[in-house]
């Protein structure tokens, strides 16, 4: 038995350079699209998830303020983010271990939110990316891969979508 703890220390990369001063990294839903099925022989509707289709992804960035850094990620265009993280481990035999993830986002900002001023408070701006691409590597190994613009549905080393790209060729 695995039981998972808190997250220990955080660091992200825009583009291989660290962005100082963020404060949570909100990872992205991953929500199938639906297709409402109905008919002969079905005892009403069926909202049927399609796994083919991936809704939009966003990754939300919140910070503590502005800085040359933070404002880099307003630039328009495609950027590679990597974000890095700690988290603790207790296994079964009751060891609290460090255990490593990384998340690598390919994506477009969306959303620019500098934050507010105010006197004796943190500016608590953000930045949301319409993701691309996702990839999560846990220990090492990747769990989990989605490339919309390549058809990549990986999930622990299954690719669900490669009957697709062979019959599209």
């Amino acid at each position: 038995m695995i039981v998972s703890g808190s997250v220990i220390a955080h660091k992200l990369l825009a583009d291989n350079v660290e962005i100082e001063d963020n404060v949570s990294c909100e990872l992205p839903s991953i929500e199938f699209g639906t297709t409402e099925v109905k008919g002969a022989g079905i005892l009403g509707t069926v909202d049927m998830p399609s796994p083919t289709q991936i809704n939009a992804m966003s990754f939300k960035i919140s910070s503590r303020s502005i800085n040359k850094k933070t404002s880099a990620l307003a630039k328009t265009g495609k950027q590679s983010l990597e974000l890095r993280f700690a988290r603790d481990v207790i296994q079964s035999d009751g060891t609290v271990i460090p255990a490593s993830t990384k998340i690598f986002i390919t994506g477009v900002v969306k959303k620019y939110e500098p934050g507010k001023v105010e006197q004796g408070a943190t500016m608590d701006g953000s930045v949301e990316f319409e993701v691309l691409r996702y990839r999560q590597v846990i220990e090492g190994v990747e769990t989990l891969l989605i490339d919309k613009f390549n058809y990549q549905y990986v999930v622990n080393g299954v690719d669900y979508m490669q009957a697709i790209r062979a019959i599209l060729g």
